[in-house]
């Protein structure tokens, strides 16, 4: 650069001849030249350029051009930040200083930012008049370019641990037993982030790992520094608040030039999501190995895709034998049209519940079984099979058979008897027209205690639904004559043998004297339960509209029959109130154990 400056004709700048310069501006650029900073003066009211070899890189094709003539006409794309930085030191007389200042230049034919350490210093006169600014700078870009692009990767690292999941980073110095680690994996440990950030004692981070593993962690560190082998492992840390989680955690020991273990760095993944599902999926396995019942799994086009022992045990199929085939091995011929049907309603995400049907062993018998199929879902949601939960209930239907033969047989045999009374009763009664009507009543009595033992053998023998027992009346004199309210109640058969005939008594009389020997006539009838430390019930059958009422002169035995045998039977008290405006018979009685039992189930 001295040949150049020395080459050019300055007495046609603003400087003048070199010979003519003041020799504050000779020293400078002796100073200048040989310098290995990189260095420009900018001198006079112009800011002409002169600068050193140093400096010319950093100017690109500007350099020649730039060489004398005024910043003005070289630096145009940036002078609006340049000019003022020049004539604050110019017109102060500081110097002016930055690390890492961005401008914006175009120097190789294209606009770029750069960035440079400065100083402006000014240069004075004899006299302390600043003539010109001498800027020393040193470029930066490469060193903030690569800064900038690591923090690119950091943040990009950093986006994608958070999209994969819980992951945090660490690096041990082995030499301190110092861990350096980003905030998730310091707060997987319940230390604070900035700490982490800035190094903790490995021993922070042990105290952080539960109790029944830390010497068998602790112990794989050490075996992975003898052997530089890749260390895995998976333990559980606790948290503050007592919380469990488990970290999957990767390391490898690297070493120095000598061989010494250096540092550790490595990963961890919080797996708790993972192992509770395995956690589950291991339950869920135990209890379908060990489960009597078959649990089957299939896909949606019907065939095995599992087979457990209880399977084995019911089909007679091994699973090397079922897993494979098509579930309609099980299906008898004349029931192959369920398979299709249970299909279709899987593929529309239903549940099929207790679904009572037959299949087919391997040796060819036929079982009697209950199926509960649910459909099974991929992690997208998506159908993809069902899972077959068959138990076997050939002994409960062969009982149920049984039972209600049993039923059937007991029911004939109270039919041959309440018959054979009736005909000793019809026999009795012969020839005695003025107690006819006594055996008519006689008769209807009868035909009651015959439909209460009808309601209670329909379905089984310990019970009969007091809703039932109303709406016997109900069939006989018609709905619309009645008003009926109570909850569902279920009686033991003397009680409801006992309602029955109450009932009968009442509806006899209030079809010949009372609310309903009248068009005009209703009955209303209402029950309910007293809850408490003795639960009871009260029941009320209430005559309104009929004629007027009169207390009788003699109780007759239909009375007796309802205010002492029902009484007897329910443990109660029964009432029956002759107002004028209807009868009324009232019930208030304990519910008896076999009653609540019913009432709950």
């Amino acid at each position: 650069m001295g040949k150049l400056i020395g080459a050019l004709d300055w007495s046609r700048t603003s400087l003048g001849p070199i010979a003519e310069w003041p020799t504050h501006l000779r020293s400078a650029v002796g100073l200048m030249l040989p310098a290995k900073a990189q260095i420009v003066l900018f001198w006079g009211p112009n800011f002409v350029a002169l600068y050193n070899d140093t400096y010319r890189p950093t100017i690109g094709d500007k350099h020649p051009r730039a060489l004398g003539r005024p910043a003005r006409e070289n630096w145009s794309e940036l002078w609006n930040d340049l000019e003022p930085l020049l004539k604050q030191v110019l017109m102060t007389g500081e110097t002016v200083s930055a690390k890492d200042r961005p401008f914006h230049i175009e120097r190789r034919g294209y606009p770029e930012t750069v960035y440079f350490d400065i100083s402006y210093s000014p240069v004075h006169d004899a006299s302390g008049t600043v003539d010109g600014v001498l800027c020393i700078v040193e470029e930066t870009t490469q060193r903030i370019a690569a800064e900038q692009a690591l923090a690119r990767t950091k943040e990009r690292l950093s986006y994608a641990l958070q999209a994969a999941g819980m992951i945090g980073t660490f690096d041990t110095d082995l030499c301190t037993d110092i861990v350096y680690s980003d905030a998730r994996f310091a707060t997987m440990f319940s230390l604070d982030p900035q700490k982490g950030e800035s190094g903790a004692p490995l021993a922070d981070y042990l105290a952080g790992i539960h109790p029944n593993d830390v010497e068998r962690v602790s112990e794989a560190i050490q075996q992975a520094i003898v052997t530089g082998e890749k260390c895995i492992l998976e333990y559980r840390v606790v948290s503050r608040d007592a919380t469990i989680h488990w970290l999957e955690v990767h390391g490898q020991c690297l070493y120095d030039e000598a061989g010494k273990p250096w540092r550790m760095p490595g990963v961890a993944v919080d797996i708790s999501d993972r192992k509770r599902a395995e956690l589950a999926s291991a339950r869920l396995a135990a209890i379908v190995v060990s489960s009597d019942d078959a649990i089957v799994s299939k896909n949606l086009d019907g065939i095995i895709t599992s087979w457990n022992l209880g399977a084995e045990r019911l089909f007679g199929y091994s699973a090397q034998e079922a897993v494979g085939k098509p579930i309609t091995i099980l299906i008898p011929d004349d029931r192959q049209d369920e398979e299709p049907a249970i299909l279709a309603r899987l593929r529309k995400g239903e549940r099929v519940d207790h679904f009572e049907t037959i299949r087919r062993r391997k040796d060819g018998s036929l079982a009697d079984l209950s199926l509960t199929i649910s459909p099974i879902r991929d992690n997208d949601g998506h159908i993809i099979g069902a899972s077959k939960i068959a138990r076997d209930i050939t002994e409960r239907k062969a009982a149920e058979r049984l039972h209600a033969t049993l039923l059937r047989e007991m029911k004939h045999r109270l039919k041959n008897n309440l018959s054979t009374v009736l005909a000793i009763a019809r026999q009795s009664f012969r020839g005695h027209e003025s107690e006819s009507d006594d055996f008519r009543k006689f008769e209807a009595r009868l035909l009651a205690l015959s439909n209460g033992h009808d309601l209670i053998t329909r379905e089984k023998w310990d019970s009969a639904e007091l809703k039932d027992i109303v709406a016997q009346i109900l069939t006989m004199h018609g709905r619309q004559r009645f008003e009926i309210d109570g909850p569902d109640l279920r009686l033991s058969p003397k009680s409801a043998l006992a309602l029955t005939l109450a009932l009968h008594e009442l509806a006899t009389n209030a079809a010949k004297y009372g609310a309903l020997s009248v068009p005009t006539g209703r009955v209303i009838i209402k029950w309910s339960i007293k809850h408490g430390d003795s639960p009871r019930l009260t029941f009320c059958w209430q005559e309104r509209n009929g004629p007027k009422v009169s207390p009788p002169s003699k109780r007759g035995f239909g009375s007796q029959l309802i205010e002492r045998v029902l009484a007897f039977e329910l443990k109660g008290e029964v009432r029956i109130t002759y107002d004028p405006t209807g009868i009324i018979c009232e019930i208030d009685a304990p519910l008896s154990a076999e009653w609540e039992e019913a009432a709950l189930a």
